[in-house]
C-alpha cells in the first residue's frame, strides 16, 4: 500500500508519513556550481536501476525505490552521498556516520569527481537499494523515526 501527499504528491510506503513539501528541480542544486559535481551526480544514478525515483528538496536530493535508500546534499565542491542500510559502514571513504533509527544508519560519502562513483560506491547503493526496495519486514520500518525535515524515509513520487 502506498499513500500520496494530498499537498505535495509525493509517494510513500506509509499514510502520513513525516516528509518536507518543499519540491525544487534537481537542476536548481546545481545551478552555478561545479559541472564535475553534475556530472558525479549524473553517472551516480546512471549506475542506479531505472525505477529509482529521484526528489529534489529543498537542502537535499533523495533517491528512493520503495523508500528512500540515498540522499544527496550538494555542496560548493562536493556532493556529500548518504546511503542507508542496516549497518554502519566501515571504509577510510566514509566521512560520516548518522543512526537514523533502528535498522537505518546513515554512512556518508563525499565525491568531488565522476571517477569517484566507481564499483564499492555503486555496490553501497546496490545493496541499499535492494535493503529498501521490499516489502516493509524486509530490512523496513513501517513507522519512521524522526529525521530532519528534508530527510525522509519513503520518497517515491519523483522524477528521472
Amino acid at each position: 500500500m502506498t499513500w500520496v501527499c494530498p499537498r505535495c504528491q509525493r509517494t510513500f510506503a506509509t499514510e502520513g508519513q513525516f516528509h518536507s513539501h518543499d519540491r525544487v528541480d534537481v537542476d536548481r542544486h546545481f545551478a552555478g556550481g561545479p559541472a564535475e559535481l553534475r556530472a558525479a551526480f549524473d553517472t551516480l544514478v546512471a549506475a542506479l536501476p531505472a525505477d529509482v525515483d529521484i526528489d529534489g528538496l529543498k537542502t537535499v536530493i533523495v533517491l528512493a525505490a520503495r523508500t528512500t535508500f540515498c540522499y544527496v546534499v550538494v555542496q560548493r565542491d562536493r556532493l556529500s552521498i548518504g546511503v542507508f542500510l542496516d549497518r554502519a559502514l566501515v571504509s577510510p571513504r566514509i566521512t560520516k556516520v548518522d543512526h537514523v533509527s533502528s535498522g537505518k544508519v546513515a554512512s556518508v560519502v563525499e565525491v568531488r569527481e565522476p571517477g569517484e562513483i566507481d564499483d564499492e560506491l555503486c555496490g553501497w547503493l546496490t545493496e541499499a537499494y535492494d535493503l529498501r526496495s521490499g516489502p516493509v519486514g524486509e530490512g523496513q520500518h513501517s513507522r519512521p523515526a524522526s529525521r530532519p525535515a528534508d530527510i525522509d524515509s519513503g520518497s517515491q513520487g519523483g522524477q528521472r
